[in-house]
Parts: structure tokens; C-alpha cells; sequence
């Protein structure tokens, strides 16, 4: 009687049921303990050593399969049907079995490339394995001989229907709208007229596959199909499948795992590289459907997807001679054109966001940097470039004035570029403008001035401002609305981009000197951070707009002209009081003549002083003003000093009228004695006593007194006068002629004041009748504080006159100076005490 080897049937079975079957151990243990007794003559020893060894069969494991290679290589057939058996343990540990048998790096299966023929189709049935271990090794091991695959005909009928089978995409594709929809019946719905429901407002579908790492391997396994049949030159296989895969990753591209989208980006990016036959008909569509994804939450899916679009919009449409994505740009910058309003906006909010504007301003400069190469890809390459270059263009020149430095540097290497294809194409127009010296020669700009940041190279070149300035009129309107934006990041991006279209545009904005100027008036004195900015975008203007031309806008807003200041004060933020205008006017004024060449300037410096001496100016109290008007007086004065005795030519030439330089000195010394007086504004009166140091050596006299002796005369006149004529109630201690009539009884030499002594006289009798005749009327509280005032300031200044007048006379010798002074003296003290009583 043949002898059994109950040891290895034990093993046997012990790979077909790894768990704990009861009934058959203890039939199993019967039958070895019988067995040892009919053979325990023949082989004690070795009977022993069996039962010894398989003491306990059940604790078998996964370990079993790691045996020697021959013994594997016989029993891959009994583990993929383990992998097909009812029960989950079974299944599981014929999952780690294979994991090991293929997976492991340590020991590589020598049979494994023969294998997988016949492993295929059990494999691809396991990918809707309930278990997720079980569908991680199936997919993981087809994926790992799948790359090497040299044959993929073989396979690609089972595995697509089970990779399509498991992610089950819902999307379709609508060839006349070219967008993917995931409902097909509310779709066409839509398309019949109803009402479009948002996303965001629908229940999310859960997806088929419930594992996120599962749906990425199912990517990664679609991605290695693609590689092989790309390495391979055999596209043309994946034709009957390639629709198919798309849905699929139009399913990865709406996942909420980002890995997910990550992995589906790149692979349509890779198809629309190698199948641009397939890939342009769904082009559009595709780059819809990743819109939202620029706005993910994590830097480098939106880095992707940028990188992904970038592919799409340039993968080529030979027939059209365009990008057969650029009619998506419209959706991308959120367009629409002008009186076409859809018909669903009658019906619900239609909201068009500008992803562009988003990705401008990301924080992130990974996203800035991929978003604006691919700006610069766009502009560069495209074959239907010219159609959308008005669009890209203002997105190009904000990198320029981008903070990080490579992206700047990039985008001026782009604008280079682009403006020596500009000359080429242009060749007749460039060479016209080089040989009449028509650029940049016009002697009324300002050329050589250095430029801000980033133009440290210089102006430039010729190619590069004409192909911005045929462009930039278009968005310049945006721009400027940009400024008065309510985001703090909105308004630092426009005023950066400002300054970019002033380097390049230069005298050409001179046609929107007008907006220019009453945007930055508008927004000057609401944003402190943006201050710097727009004085240097205020210096721009100086220098390539004439001052001829802005002059007269400014003007305007000095002077209060109401068909000016109310409509500027309606459209700005804060009140409507004509004080910030004033301060924000002379500001600006002041920046402006900055940039603008002197031999420009000089026929306009009457005019200039004329208007910030109107009485509405000198009257203010605000330290804005005075401090504004203190500068700007400051710069004209510098002006004189370089070229002060041209400004009668200029002003002939300009005018076809004389002028006389003393004219000029007057209204200098009558502004800026009246600052000086401010004494509120400590800044005011720093720059009218270096204004009045300055007119001194420009008139060549020895020291500030002859200064007061020149001039002072008419000014005294002037402002007693003016206070003679004006009503208590009129009367303010800020007004011009008041502060004037102080600073000349504090710093005018006292003979000068004893030669209108009578004036002097009369006008401390009238201000002391007039308070004593109202005395005994009855005014209202207004009326009586403003006397009070005025009564207050006057007697400080008849005492400074007092003490003034009293110690030149103790220090004269000139008789008439001496018996004018005693015979005031007295009547002045006599009014004193008056006072006093």
C-alpha cells in the first residue's frame, strides 16, 4: 500500500483556505496520527520530524509564498484564483501574495514578464474588487508591467472598459457649445432655456470609486498606457480609446484630491503634445473645465494648471492657422462684448470672473512666474497672436513691475523680443522715424531724466513703445478705474501697471492727459501707502505732457471752478470740502513741474504764482495746504536760481508779451512772507524763510532787510487795506492779509513801519472804534467771538510794534527818524493804555 505525504497535501490546502477551518484540522490530525502508526517501523524518525514541523498548520501566512521561486512559479495560477474567491480573507492574502511575488523590490520574479499574459484579464476584473487592497495591488501591478509593455493592442480593449468601468465619468461632451457637462439632462435643459443652476448649488456626486489614492493610481496606470504608446510612436492605437480617456480625466481634473488633479493636468497636457489631431477638437472645452482649478487652494495645482492651459491654447489647429484653445482666452479674462447681454442674464446673476487678474496678483511667485511665461509663450507663438495681444498685453506689463526681479527681467526679455519683431513688420515706419529724428527728439519732453524701477537699462528701444503704445489705449481706462479700487492689492497693482504704460506710451498720453490727471486727483489723498507710487506716476506725466497742457487742468481745481471741484468731489471719497482738493492740486502741481523741463516751465512762472496767490489759497488754514504751497514755492524758487533771467524770453516767446522779473520777485516775497507766518505749520515756514534767503540772492542785495525795504512797502499797503475794508465777521486770524500784517510788524525794519505810521494810526482807531461801537449793540455769539479775536490779535500787535519801535529808538541817531518815532510812540501808547482801561 502506497504511502500518502500527508505533509505536503497539509500545505496544499493551507494555501487554498489561509483561515481558520476547525472540521478540517481535526480531520487532518485523525489522519496524520493514523498514518504515524501504520509507518512508525518504516520511518520513526522522520514522522517525528513532520508532525514536529506541522505541529500547527493554520498558523501558515503570507510568508508561505516567499518560498523558493520554483514552487512560486507553480502555484500564480491557484493564487489568481484565490484572488477571485468569494471570501475577502482569501482574496487579501492573494493580494499580498502577489504584492510580494511582483511588487517587492528585493526580489524581482524571474518569470514576471511571461506572466502577465496570462495574469492580464484576472487582474483587470479585480479592479472593482470591493476590497481596496485587493484593487491597489491589481492596478499597481498592471501599471508596473503595462510600462514595459511592448504589445498594447493586446490588452487595451479589457483594460480601458475596466478602467472606464470603475472611475464611471458621467461627464459628456456638447460639440456646439464645446463644454463637458456632467448632467446631460439638465444640459439640455439649459440649452432649451432653463434656468442654469451653479455647481456649488447642486448635490456633489460622490464618486465611484470611494479611495482617493485608488482613483490616483488609476491615473497613474492611464498615464503609463500613454507613455508606452508615446514612447513606442504608436498613438494611433489609443484613437478608438482616447475619447473615453478624456472623460476619465475630465473626472480627475473636477476631483477633490489634488493629487488627483495634479496627475490629470499632466497627462492632458501630454496628450495635447502628441495628439494634437485628437486633442484640438476638444481643446476649448478642456481648458473650461479647468478654470476653477486656478483658483485651487494649493499653489501647485494652480501652477499645473496654468502649465496645462498654456499647452491646450498653443496645441496647433493647421487648418485655422491659430491655437485651437484661444477661444477660451475670452472666458479667461472674463470678456464680453459690448451690448450683447445672454439671455439667461435676464433671468438669473451671471457672474464673469477674470482668472487672469486673479493669477496677476497671486502671492504665491511660483503661480506668477508659470502664468506669466505662459503670457509670454502665448505672445510670442501663437499663430493668431494678434488677435489677442490687446487682451495679454497689460497682463505682460505687470510683470514687468512684478516684485520679483527674474519675473521683471523675463517680461522685459519678452517685450524686447516683441519689439524687434515690430520693427521687422514695420520696417518702412521705424526707418522713417529714425531718419527724421522724430523719436525722442522733440524738445519739450523730458528724455533724459532717469527712469523708476525696473528700467534700469534706459528708455526702451523704438520697436518695443510703438508696439505698446498701438495697444495701451485700449486698457488705460481699466487702469486708471483700478485706482479707486476698494482692495488694497487692486490699486497697488494698477498703479504699478500705470507707471509701465507711462515709460512706454511717454509723450503719447498726452490724448489722456485729462483723465490722467483727474484720476490722480481723485485718488491721491486716499491711499497713504500708494503715495510714492503716484508721485512717481505724477513725475511721468510732468515729463512727456507739456506743461501747457496740464497747467490749465490744474488750474481749474485751484481757481474752484465748480464745473471741476463738484464733479470730482461727487465721484471721490470723504466730503466734498475744497480743502484736500487744494492740498491734493498743489501736490500734484508740484510732482508734475518736477518732471517737466525748465525751458518748458519758465513761460508759466507768472502764471503759476498768479493763481496760488488768490486769496482762496493764502486764506486756508489747513497745514496740508500751507506745507503743499511751501514746496511748490520752494521749486519755483530753484528754478529762478538756475534759470531765472530766461524766464522774460520764455515768457515773450510763449506769450508774445513782456514781463518783468521784478514782478516775478514780488508775488515771491508776498507769498512767502505770508508762510512764513504760519506759524502752525512748521514745515511752511522752513521753506518761506529758505524762499526769502534764496530772493535775496537772486536780486543781489546784501541782507533780508533791504529784502523788506523793497518790497515790503507795496505789501504793507496792501494788507492795511484790506483789513481797513473788512467786516469782523470776515476778519480771520488765518486770513492772508492778516498773517502778512504780522510777519511785517515782527521782521520788517522799523523805519519801514514808521513811514506808515499813519496808516498804522488809523487802522488801530478804526479796529478799536468798531469794537466799541458794537459794544453796545446786540450781535449774536459769532459775530462778538470774531470781534474778540481780532481785538486780541491787534492789541499783540500794536505791543510787538511797541516794544519794536522803542528799542530802534534807543539805538537811533537820525533826528527824523527819532522825532517820528517819539511822536508814534506816544499816540500808540496812549492807545495801549486805552486798551487797558
Amino acid at each position: 500500500m502506497e504511502v500518502r505525504n500527508v505533509d505536503a497535501l497539509w500545505q496544499e490546502m493551507a494555501k487554498e483556505n489561509n483561515y481558520d477551518n476547525i472540521e478540517i484540522s481535526r480531520l487532518l490530525s485523525k489522519s496524520m496520527a493514523a498514518k504515524s502508526v501504520s509507518s512508525k517501523t518504516i520511518a520513526p524518525v522522520k514522522c517525528r520530524a513532520n508532525r514536529e514541523s506541522y505541529s500547527d498548520p493554520i498558523a501558515s501566512s503570507r510568508d508561505d509564498y516567499k518560498s523558493e521561486k520554483d514552487v512560486e512559479a507553480i502555484n500564480v495560477p491557484k493564487i489568481l484564483n484565490h484572488l477571485a474567491a468569494e471570501q475577502r480573507s482569501v482574496r487579501k492574502n492573494a493580494a499580498f501574495a502577489l504584492e510580494n511575488l511582483f511588487l517587492n523590490d528585493d526580489k524581482e520574479y524571474t518569470g514576471a514578464s511571461n506572466a502577465f499574459a496570462e495574469m492580464a484579464k484576472p487582474l483587470f476584473k479585480r479592479f472593482n474588487d470591493p476590497m481596496e487592497k485587493v484593487r491597489d495591488v491589481c492596478i499597481r501591478i498592471t501599471t508596473k508591467f503595462i510600462v514595459k509593455e511592448e504589445d498594447l493592442l493586446h490588452y487595451l480593449p479589457y483594460l480601458m472598459s475596466a478602467i472606464t468601468n470603475r472611475i464611471n465619468s458621467r461627464y459628456g461632451y456638447d460639440e456646439e457649445n464645446q463644454v463637458f457637462s456632467r448632467n446631460q439632462y439638465m444640459h439640455e435643459a439649459f440649452k432649451r432655456g432653463r434656468v442654469y443652476v451653479a455647481k456649488d448649488q447642486v448635490t456633489r456626486i460622490k464618486p465611484n470609486e470611494p479611495s482617493e489614492e485608488i482613483r490616483l493610481l488609476l491615473l497613474s496606470l492611464v498615464d503609463a498606457v500613454l507613455r508606452n504608446a508615446f514612447q513606442n510612436r504608436a498613438s494611433s492605437i489609443l484613437h478608438a480609446y482616447i475619447f473615453d480617456v478624456i472623460l476619465v480625466l475630465i473626472s480627475g481634473v473636477q476631483d477633490d484630491y489634488h493629487e488627483v488633479n495634479i496627475t490629470s493636468c499632466r497627462i492632458l497636457a501630454s496628450i495635447s503634445n502628441h495628439m494634437v489631431s485628437v486633442m484640438k477638437h476638444f481643446s476649448v472645452a478642456t481648458i473650461r473645465s479647468l478654470m476653477p482649478l486656478l483658483l485651487h487652494r494649493l499653489a501647485r495645482v494652480r501652477v499645473v494648471a496654468v502649465e496645462t492651459i498654456r499647452a491646450l491654447v498653443t496645441c496647433p489647429n493647421v487648418d485655422k492657422c491659430k491655437g485651437s484653445g484661444t477661444e477660451a482666452i475670452v472666458d479667461l479674462i472674463g470678456h464680453r462684448e459690448e451690448n450683447v447681454i445672454p439671455v439667461a442674464s435676464f433671468y438669473t446673476a451671471e457672474v464673469r470672473l477674470n482668472y487672469f487678474a486673479k493669477l496677476d496678483q497671486d502671492q504665491a511667485p511660483m503661480v506668477r512666474r508659470a502664468f506669466f511665461a505662459m503670457i509670454s509663450d502665448w505672445m510670442i507663438n501663437l499663430p493668431d497672436r494678434y488677435d489677442h495681444e490687446s487682451r495679454l498685453l497689460p497682463y505682460l506689463l505687470s510683470a514687468v513691475s512684478d516684485e520679483d526681479s527674474a519675473i521683471s527681467k523675463d517680461a522685459l526679455e519678452t517685450l524686447k523680443i516683441l519689439g524687434e519683431r515690430y520693427e521687422g513688420e514695420h520696417e518702412k515706419e521705424v526707418l522713417e522715424l529714425k531718419q527724421y529724428g522724430a523719436d525722442g527728439k522733440n524738445p519739450t519732453y523730458n528724455y533724459e531724466a532717469p527712469l523708476p524701477v525696473p528700467f534700469f537699462a534706459g528708455r526702451p528701444s523704438l520697436g518695443t513703445r510703438l508696439f505698446v503704445r498701438g495697444r495701451a489705449r485700449r486698457f488705460l481706462n481699466p487702469i486708471l478705474r483700478e485706482l479707486a479700487n476698494w482692495q488694497d492689492s487692486t490699486r497697488s497693482h494698477a498703479v504699478r501697471l500705470l507707471k509701465c504704460v507711462l515709460v512706454y506710451c511717454e509723450e503719447t498720453i498726452t490724448v489722456d492727459a485729462h483723465l490722467l490727471t483727474n484720476t490722480l486727483l481723485r485718488v491721491w489723498n486716499t491711499h497713504d501707502k500708494l503715495l510714492p507710487e503716484l508721485m512717481e506716476c505724477a513725475d511721468l506725466t510732468g515729463r512727456f505732457v507739456a506743461p501747457k497742457t496740464y497747467l490749465p487742468l490744474l488750474f481749474s481745481h485751484l481757481r474752484g471752478d465748480s464745473d471741476t471741484v463738484l464733479p470730482l468731489a461727487a465721484t471721490s471719497r470723504g466730503s466734498a470740502s475744497s480743502t484736500p482738493q487744494l492740498a491734493v492740486a498743489l501736490q500734484i502741481l508740484h510732482c508734475m513741474l518736477q518732471g517737466s523741463l525748465d525751458k518748458t516751465v519758465l513761460p508759466h512762472v507768472s502764471e503759476i504764482l498768479e493763481i496760488i496767490a488768490l486769496p482762496s489759497i493764502l486764506d486756508h488754514k489747513s497745514s496740508a495746504v500751507k506745507s503743499a504751497l511751501g514746496q511748490l514755492l520752494s521749486q519755483v524758487t530753484m528754478l529762478l536760481e538756475r534759470r531765472g533771467f530766461d524766464a522774460v524770453t520764455a515768457y515773450f516767446l510763449e506769450c508774445g508779451r513782456l514781463t518783468s522779473l521784478d514782478q516775478i520777485f514780488s508775488r515771491l516775497f508776498d507769498i512767502s512772507v505770508v508762510l512764513k507766518a504760519s506759524s502752525e505749520c512748521s514745515l511752511a515756514v522752513t521753506e518761506a524763510s529758505c524762499v526769502l534767503k534764496r530772493l535775496k540772492v537772486l536780486e543781489s542785495l546784501a541782507n533780508i532787510g533791504e529784502l523788506y525795504n523793497k518790497h515790503g512797502p507795496s505789501l504793507l499797503q496792501r494788507s492795511l487795506q484790506h483789513l481797513q475794508d473788512m467786516l469782523a465777521v470776515q476778519w480771520s486770524p488765518y486770513c492772508a492779509a492778516q498773517l502778512a500784517f504780522q510777519e511785517l510788524i515782527v521782521s520788517a525794519p522799523v523805519a519801514l513801519l514808521l513811514s506808515h505810521g499813519t496808516e498804522l494810526n488809523y487802522l488801530f482807531e478804526t479796529i478799536q472804534e468798531s469794537d466799541q461801537a458794537s459794544s453796545g449793540n446786540d450781535y449774536d455769539s459769532s459775530t462778538i467771538a470774531a470781534q474778540c479775536a481780532r481785538k486780541q490779535n491787534f492789541d499783540k500787535a500794536l505791543m510787538e510794534l511797541v516794544k519794536r519801535v522803542q528799542a530802534e529808538l534807543e539805538i537811533q541817531n537820525d533826528s527824523m527818524i527819532l522825532s517820528a518815532g517819539n511822536l508814534y510812540m506816544q499816540h500808540w501808547t496812549d492807545l495801549l493804555i486805552g486798551l487797558k482801561a
